[in-house]
């Protein structure tokens, strides 16, 4: 198999504005100040192109004001046909667009991008190391984010960069993820509490997103590993014991009673999630295998984050 000479990369088109989209759009926008050939755009559904008022009125002045062009389309409801038609003017795709497509929605958008013959692809592999947990782990999406892996080093006309960030750091201290428990000051335990979970602001995910792709030499078919942080459960006790000034009390739940608590509610999205987030691998690397560790670049700990938001856990 014959691989492309590296190519210069001017048309960048990013999928989605939400959540990580935006934190992307503004960090790339930023790059483009030392990278004036390179043009951004989104692509975003005809509802949110037409908003009229509120807060996506406000988003879409806001990429104006970045100098972001808007592309209109669905990738939920558009076939890969379609979709390789939008993307084909592009010579990079960076994809923000979650899992709320549903099941398939990242191998139709990937299959897209490789007809489409885009020069390089950041997927949406925004989390976990997928080729370590394998499949089986609960999550079915997880299962797709490794068959995307696959698809994508079994040809070699379009270069890949995989990013792994963890969950996004707001996640460890969300009620529904059921670790950090603010109403009874309790702190959960995930299979043992020597296991650790990696944490990413969407903010530090943008900023390293933009670094990675404007890093020279260009990183090609690669996964990186970036975190702001990485704990063990029981350092996340001990962080709520400081906050809380020593009054968190710890409970493990160990896989037999996450097991037991998929197999009583089998559509329970956040228990399957506990049961894939109690493993010793896969899920938490250290800091210093990262790329913001290794280029002195600086991001928030679960520390600093908690302290920003310290009214939430009073």
């Amino acid at each position: 198999m014959t691989c492309l000479p590296e190519q210069s990369t001017n048309t960048v088109l990013v999928l989605g504005a939400g959540q990580l989209g935006m934190p992307v759009l503004r960090a790339m926008s930023k790059k483009t100040h030392q990278n004036p050939s390179t043009k951004i755009s989104v692509l975003l559904k005809t509802d949110a192109i037409r908003a009229a008022s509120g807060p996506r009125k406000a988003r879409l002045d806001e990429m104006q004001a970045l100098g972001i062009s808007v592309i209109e389309g669905d990738l939920q409801r558009q076939n890969i046909d379609e979709l390789s038609t939008l993307f084909r003017p592009f010579d990079a795709v960076i994809n923000c667009s979650g899992f709320v497509g549903g099941p398939g929605t990242q191998i139709k958008i990937t299959t897209a991008v490789l007809n489409a013959g885009v020069k390089r692809y950041f997927p949406w592999q925004f989390g976990v190391d997928y080729d370590i947990v394998g499949k089986g782990s609960g999550q079915q999406v997880w299962d797709e984010q490794l068959d995307v892996r696959h698809i994508l080093r079994g040809q070699c006309k379009t270069d890949w960069t995989i990013i792994s960030t963890g969950i996004f750091t707001s996640y460890l201290f969300e009620p529904s993820f059921g670790v950090v428990d603010i109403k009874n000051h309790t702190v959960y335990g995930l299979g043992d509490w020597q296991y650790a979970v990696t944490l990413t602001t969407p903010e530090d995910v943008g900023l390293l997103t933009a670094e990675i792709f404007f890093y020279q030499p260009e990183i090609r078919n690669r996964i990186i590993y970036i975190a702001g942080d990485t704990l063990k459960y029981s350092e996340v006790a001990e962080l709520m014991d400081n906050h809380w000034g020593g009054r968190v009390k710890r409970k493990l739940l160990t896989k037999e009673m996450l097991l037991d608590c998929v197999s009583k509610f089998p559509n329970d999205m956040a228990a399957k999630y506990r049961l894939a987030f109690a493993r010793p691998d896969g899920v938490a690397w250290s800091m210093a295998k990262t790329f913001n560790f290794q280029q002195g670049i600086k991001t928030t700990t679960a520390s600093q984050w908690l302290a920003i938001h310290e009214n939430i856990f009073v």
